[in-house]
């Protein structure tokens, strides 16, 4: 049974030498002549094949007018380019490769290594010279290792994450084509999914679908097949407490009081942002900042965060203790200012059972309890970090300005009665006696002049 998976490590098996030369103007002026001498010719000869293959596909279409030309002429081009098998190990190819790697060892470092082909001659010589006992014993250590060395090119895991990447492209690209093509012979509707599992590689999610599994998620999951990507990608590196298990779909950007409208509902941060002021990318008048901003999204160095539950429950604490301090603050400016007024006299009065001798109460100024100013908080509150700029610092979240008060800066005092009688003197309206009806009229009764 072929194995699906390895633990061996990938080590390298190629010899390369890196030779630069740099060229004249004029030598790269003659370059660029032969390339586009060649990319006309190659064209040419291409379009030449395609027209033989279309004759051919003519020629399909008269015999058999089954079908249109266009049918047999994919048909014809439809050809698998995947390997359907693979050759097994024999002990030649062990031979061999033990052979070149020997004369490769011999020679000079300075020297660019030879490729099997090249010596492949002188090999066959000595190989054919050897018994079948001979041929055994040279290679019986050799067969294991070639075996390591084919398990490790196919299922060890990359090393760089570059060459990860170029896998990554010319496996999913071979996998289109052969989806593509398997839809147009049969119908077969495919949806193929591709993300990368850790930060470190370079790959952005890949989706392959045919017209009909576009319509069935739009259709019957109310999302498209990008959000399922960008869902799987965060559920891959990050687990089920990131976007991935997101249950709700952020539908506007807010850049004011962004802390309230998105991180507050969504549990969702901005980090490394690049500029000095967080704002909506139209708002912005630089093109250098412009380039700047789409490069940081591009290259992944800017981006959103999901807060886990933990991070979020110390967020929203923050938060609550920012709000609350800066409510005492605005409440600690409104008494401060009523404090600073001077207040009259007041009088209070409470009807008294006697009719006679009604029982009166005044204050004075002097006798009355003045409240002392409030003091603001000096306790610092922690920072809402839910922006952060390149070094790590908070940034500040742009915040909307609330309407301002009619009566802002204006002194508030004690407030008057309409039609109320002079200062000097306080009515208090009662019934002439306690017995006296519910329909019996009052009548005002002077209780205190002062």
């Amino acid at each position: 049974m072929q194995a699906l998976t390895t633990n061996k490590p990938r080590v390298p098996w190629r010899r390369r030498e890196k030779r630069r030369y740099k060229r004249s103007a004029a030598e790269k002026a003659v370059l660029k002549e032969k390339r586009q001498a060649h990319c006309i010719s190659y064209s040419s000869a291409l379009q030449a094949a395609r027209n033989v293959v279309f004759h051919e596909a003519e020629k399909l279409h008269a015999q058999f007018s089954g079908h249109s030309v266009q049918y047999y002429y994919e048909e014809i081009m439809q050809h698998s380019c995947i390997a359907q098998s693979s050759r097994g190990i024999n002990r030649w190819n062990t031979f061999c490769r033990q052979e070149v790697k020997r004369i490769n060892d011999e020679r000079a470092p300075s020297i660019a290594p030879l490729k099997a082909a090249q010596c492949a001659h002188r090999i066959a010589e000595r190989w054919n010279s050897m018994s079948k006992s001979e041929q055994e014993d040279a290679t019986q250590a050799a067969v294991k290792d070639l075996e390591d060395h084919r398990e490790m090119k196919k299922l060890a895991i990359r090393n760089v994450p570059l060459e990860a990447f170029h896998d990554c492209q010319r496996s999913v690209q071979a996998i289109d084509r052969e989806a593509r093509a398997l839809n147009a012979r049969t119908g077969v509707e495919i949806i193929f999914i591709a993300t990368r599992s850790t930060t470190d590689h370079f790959n952005q999610p890949h989706i392959f679908q045919t017209s009909h599994a576009t319509d069935f998620f739009d259709a019957c999951f109310k999302v498209s097949a990008v959000d399922v990507a960008l869902r799987l990608e965060a559920f891959s590196i990050a687990g089920i407490q990131e976007l991935a298990a997101a249950p709700e779909r952020v539908s506007r950007m807010y850049y004011h009081n962004f802390d309230h409208h998105i991180t507050a509902k969504y549990h969702i941060i901005v980090e490394n942002w690049p500029l000095s002021k967080f704002c909506c990318p139209g708002d912005i008048n630089s093109r250098t900042e412009i380039s700047v901003l789409k490069s940081a999204w591009d290259s992944g160095a800017t981006r959103f965060h999901k807060l886990s539950d933990t991070e979020f429950e110390k967020w929203e604490e923050e938060y609550f203790q920012a709000a609350l301090h800066n409510r005492n603050e605005n409440e600690g400016e409104d008494r401060g200012l009523q404090n600073t007024i001077p207040t009259a006299s007041t009088q209070s009065s409470v009807p008294s059972n006697d009719d006679d001798s009604p029982s009166t109460s005044s204050l004075t100024p002097d006798s009355q309890s003045q409240v002392a100013p409030s003091h603001q908080r000096t306790v610092p509150i922690a920072a809402i970090n839910v922006i952060t700029a390149a070094n790590g610092n908070a940034m500040h979240v742009p915040k909307k300005a609330r309407k301002e008060r009619s009566d802002k800066g204006v002194k508030r005092g004690p407030r008057k009665r309409m039609n109320a009688p002079a200062n000097d003197t306080v009515l208090h309206w009662r019934h002439p006696s306690p017995n006296a009806s519910a329909n019996t009229p009052l009548h005002p009764h002077i209780v205190s002049v002062l």
